[in-house]
């Protein structure tokens, strides 16, 4: 499966960071599966970071999630407010579902 980043590039590739968190789709990946990281997917500045395994997907909701500082450092973020301003794009609900993809 292919993942994208656009932000924490050098943490991806220090290995500091080894998880995403991403909407719950269709089509989520498996544990076992490769992950091919990305930097800037579908963009000139396209670039593989690393080829990877899934070795744990969790689902969780944006309200067991938003307060989670552990998680939120695990994921890149220095700060909850970061953290939160972040996934605010999405403008999410309690109930909306993501999953925390590990490699």
């Amino acid at each position: 499966m292919l993942i994208g980043f656009t932000v924490f590039r050098g943490k991806i590739l220090s290995g500091e960071k080894r998880q995403t968190i991403r909407l719950k789709r269709k089509r989520v990946p498996r544990v076992g599966e490769p992950l091919y990281l990305y930097w800037k997917l579908r963009t000139k500045e396209c670039m593989l970071l690393k080829k990877v395994v899934c070795k744990e997907v969790i689902p969780i909701t944006w309200a067991a999630m938003r307060d989670n500082l552990q998680l939120a450092k695990e994921d890149g973020f220095e700060t909850l407010e970061e953290f939160r301003k972040w996934f605010s794009r999405y403008n999410p609900k309690d109930d909306t579902e993501f999953v925390v993809i590990r490699w």
